[in-house]
C-alpha cells in the first residue's frame, strides 16, 4: 500500500532570513515523521546543512557542492522553490534480510539558483527519516553547467560531514581509488583521515550518545564515493569521487541526472545501527526488471576451497552436485578453471569449456538431482567474448547464474558496465554474483537478479592470511549492514586463533583450507552474514560424518524478518532471523570467551522445539567440537549460553 501527500511550497516552508557579515542566508528546516531527526539547510554565499538527532547535534554546518569542469564555482545562491512530500510506503523485496520494507520519511526538494549573472541552477533533495538522513544532487535540464549537447562533467564533489569532535571511528583505508574493498575495519579517530586518504564505506562514527554510519545508495551510472578529510587533523569528512578511467573528471552525464544518495543513519547503540540500515534499500531505485519470480535464493556447494582437489573436472563437480542434493541445497558454483582460456582469449574469442569438464552434460546431471549450476567469469573475458554472446551461451547450456570477478573499481565506466551486465543477464534469467566489487548500494532492489556480491574481506583470506575473530565480530556493524556479502562461510577445518595456520604455511599444497573460529562460530556466520546465494565453502570430504552438519541442511538463504539483538563492534554480535515459522538465533564472540543471556521475546505464542549448536568446555581444546542438544522454548524464555574464545552458538526454533 502506498500513501503520498505532496505539498508545494513557495518560500513558505519554515524559511528564515538571517544576516551574517552583510550577506543574507535562507534557512530551511525539515523534520522526520516522529520529530526525532531534523535537517537544516542554509543557502547563501555557501550552501550547507546540519543534522540534529534525538535532540543532539550530529553534524554541524557541513558544506554541499559540486565542482564542474570548465566552470566557475557556484556563487551566492537563493532559493527559488521548495517542495515537501510525506512518504509512507510499504514494499516487498524478493529475497534478502526481510520481505517487507516500510519507507516512511519527509522528503524536501530545494531548487536553488545563483544570484549572479550566470543564474546557474542546482536542486537538492533531502529525505529525513526518524533514524537517518539521505540527500542527493539533481542537475536540472537548464542547469547552466552543460555544453551545447546538454552534457556536463563533474570534477569533484565537495559534500562534507562535519562531526565537530574528534570521535572514534571504524574505517577501511585504501592506497588507491580502484580496489576490491577487502580490507579490515580499523578503530581509530576521525583525525586519522587525511585530505588524501581513500576511506571506504561505511565509515562508522561513535559520537556523544550516538553512533552514525556514512555511505551512499542508488549508485547507478555515477562515480563511486569514498572519503577523505576536509583539512589536516580535521573532524570533518568529505566525499571523494572515484576518477574516471579516461581521466575526464569523475562523472560525465546529460542534464536531468541525479547523483547517488549520500546516506547517514544513526542509533544509540551499534545494534541500533544494524536495525536502522533499511534506509539504504528504501532510497534505492525500485525494481526495473518487472517479474522476478525466477530469482530464487539458495545455498551452493563450491569447488574452489582446495587448490588441488578443487580443480573443476566432471568427477569433482558431480561430487559437489551429489553433496548439494543430499543437503537439499539449490546450487553448485563452478569457479575458475572450467573455461578454456586459450579459446576465450584467442582471436576467435570462443566460449568453450575445458576437456576436463563437459558443462552441458554437468548441467543435465545437476538438473536430474534438482540442483542448478552457476559459473565463474573474469570480467575481462566477458568483455573479450562479448557480454551478450557469453551470457546467452551459458544460459543456452542451462546455467542459471554467473559469478563475475576482478572489476576492482568504482569508476563511472565500471559502475555503468556492472548495471548493463545485470540487464543483459536478466534477459536470460541469470543470477549475478559480483566479486572484486564495491560496497552494496541497494542495487539488489533495482536489479533483484544481482543476488549477492563480495566487497568484503571474506573466508578466502584464510588461504593466504588470517581472518581474526575481531574482524568477524566487526563486519555485522560495518560492511554487512550495507547489504549481502558473499563471505563464503561454512568451513569445517576449525582452529583457534593461536593454532591457526594459513594454507600457504603447509608444505602439502593439496591440504584443505582451515578457518579461524569454532565450528559453532562458523555455523553462526551462515546466519549472521546476509547472502541470498550462500556459497558454503568446504568440500564434501570435510563435512562427511561431522557433528553440526545437520545445521546446514535445509538452512534458509532468505528471511522474512531480521532483528539485531545484542552486540558491540569487534566484540560480539547476536541476531535472530525468521523464515516462515522457524527462527534462527545465532551469536559470535571475538578472541575472548563470553557468556550470553538472551531473552526470546520475539517469538510468537506457543511452544518451539529448539535445537542448540554450541561450544562446550571441550571446544577450548579442539575448535571442531560442537555440542548439539534440544530444549523447548516459549516466548520470553531466557537462553543462557557460553561461547569459548573464537566461539559462537546457534538455536534453531521450530514451531510445534
Amino acid at each position: 500500500m502506498t500513501k503520498k501527500v505532496l505539498f508545494h511550497v513557495l518560500f513558505l516552508l519554515i524559511i528564515s532570513i538571517v544576516s551574517s557579515a552583510g550577506a543574507f542566508a535562507e534557512t530551511i528546516t525539515a523534520t522526520s515523521p516522529n520529530g526525532k531527526t531534523t535537517v537544516s539547510l542554509s543557502v547563501g554565499e555557501t550552501i550547507a546543512y546540519s543534522v540534529v538527532y534525538d535532540g543532539k547535534p550530529v553534524l554541524d554546518g557541513s558544506k554541499l557542492g559540486l565542482t564542474f569542469r570548465d566552470a566557475k564555482p557556484f556563487g551566492t545562491a537563493k532559493i527559488i522553490k521548495t517542495e515537501t512530500t510525506n512518504i509512507d510506503e510499504t514494499w516487498s523485496q524478493v529475497c534478502g534480510k526481510q520481505t517487507q520494507y516500510v519507507d516512511k520519511c519527509t522528503e524536501t526538494t530545494v531548487y536553488v539558483e545563483e544570484k549572479e549573472e550566470l543564474c546557474r541552477k542546482l536542486t537538492y533533495v533531502f529525505r529525513v527519516y526518524d533514524e537517518g538522513v539521505a540527500f542527493r544532487y539533481l542537475i536540472p535540464k537548464d542547469s547552466g553547467f552543460a555544453d551545447e549537447n546538454s552534457v556536463f562533467c563533474i570534477e569533484s564533489e565537495e559534500t562534507e560531514f562535519a562531526f565537530g569532535k574528534d570521535y572514534d571511528i571504524w574505517a577501511t583505508f585504501y592506497s588507491k581509488f580502484n580496489n576490491s574493498q577487502e580490507e579490515e575495519f580499523t578503530r581509530t579517530k576521525l583525525s586519522s583521515i587525511k585530505p588524501d586518504s581513500i576511506v571506504g564505506a561505511p565509515l562508522v562514527v561513535k559520537g556523544d550518545g550516538f553512533y552514525a554510519a556514512l555511505t551512499e545508495a542508488d549508485l547507478l551510472d555515477w562515480a563511486g564515493a569514498q572519503f577523505g578529510s576536509a583539512d589536516v587533523n580535521s573532524s570533518t569528512v568529505r566525499v571523494r569521487l572515484t576518477p574516471r578511467a579516461d581521466n575526464q573528471g569523475s562523472v560525465i552525464r546529460q542534464e536531468g541526472a541525479a547523483s547517488p544518495w549520500r546516506v547517514v543513519f544513526f542509533g544509540k547503540t551499534p545494534v541500533d545501527l544494524v536495525n536502522n540500515s533499511d534506509i539504504i534499500m528504501n532510497v534505492a531505485s525500485p525494481n526495473v526488471l518487472g517479474d522476478v519470480s525466477w530469482v530464487k535464493p539458495g545455498n551452493s556447494s563450491w569447488n574452489w576451497w582446495a587448490p588441488k582437489d578443487g580443480y573443476p573436472t566432471d568427477k569433482v563437480i558431480k561430487g559437489l552436485i551429489d553433496f548439494a542434493a543430499d543437503m537439499h541445497w539449490q546450487y553448485t558454483l563452478i569457479d575458475a578453471g572450467w573455461l578454456d582460456s586459450k579459446k576465450a582469449d584467442g582471436s576467435g574469442h570462443e566460449l568453450a569449456y575445458t576437456k576436463d569438464l563437459n558443462l552441458p552434460e554437468i548441467v543435465k546431471y545437476a538438473e536430474s538431482k534438482n540442483v542448478r549450476i552457476c559459473v565463474w567469469f573474469h570480467h575481462n573475458v566477458l568483455k573479450k567474448l562479448g557480454e551478450r554472446k557469453a551470457l546467452k551461451q551459458v544460459a543456452d547450456w542451462g546455467v542459471v547464474g554467473v559469478k563475475i570477478d576482478f572489476m576492482d573499481s568504482q569508476e563511472q565506466e565500471t559502475v555503468k558496465w556492472i548495471e548493463d551486465v545485470c540487464k543483459i543477464a536478466a534477459e536470460y534469467k541469470l543470477l549475478v554474483d559480483y566479486h572484486g566489487m564495491y560496497k552494496p548500494t541497494g542495487m539488489e532492489r533495482t536489479y533483484p537478479n544481482q543476488i549477492t556480491r563480495e566487497g568484503v574481506r571474506g573466508n578466502e583470506y584464510n588461504r593466504w592470511g588470517k581472518q581474526t575473530s575481531t574482524h568477524m565480530a566487526t563486519l555485522p556493524f560495518t560492511r554487512c549492514m550495507l547489504g549481502p556479502a558473499d563471505y563464503t562461510p561454512g568451513g569445517f577445518q576449525n582452529e583457534h586463533s593461536e593454532t591457526f595456520k594459513s594454507l600457504s604455511s603447509y608444505k602439502d599444497k593439496s591440504e584443505d583450507c582451515h578457518v579461524v573460529g569454532t565450528r559453532a562460530h562458523e555455523l553462526a556466520l551462515c546466519i549472521l552474514y546476509d547472502s541470498p546465494l550462500r556459497c558454503i565453502c568446504d568440500l564434501p570430504r570435510n563435512y562427511s560424518g561431522q557433528d553440526g552438519l545437520s545445521f546446514l541442511q535445509d538452512i534458509p538463504a532468505t528471511w522474512d524478518r531480521t532483528i539485531a539483538l545484542e552486540g558491540e563492534i569487534g566484540e560480539f554480535y547476536v541476531a535472530a532471523r525468521r523464515a516462515n515459522d522457524c527462527w534462527y538465533v545465532s551469536g559470535i564472540t571475538n578472541e575472548k570467551e563470553r557468556s550470553f543471556s538472551i531473552p526470546f521475546t520475539f517469538l510468537d505464542d506457543g511452544e518451539y522445539e529448539g535445537t542448540i549448536y554450541a561450544d562446550s568446555e571441550q571446544t577450548n581444546g579442539d575448535a571442531k567440537i560442537i555440542a548439539v542438544s534440544k530444549r523447548t522454548f516459549r516466548k520470553g524464555d531466557v537462553f543462557d549460553v557460553k561461547a569459548v574464545r573464537d566461539g559462537g552458538w546457534n538455536v534453531v526454533l521450530k514451531k510445534k
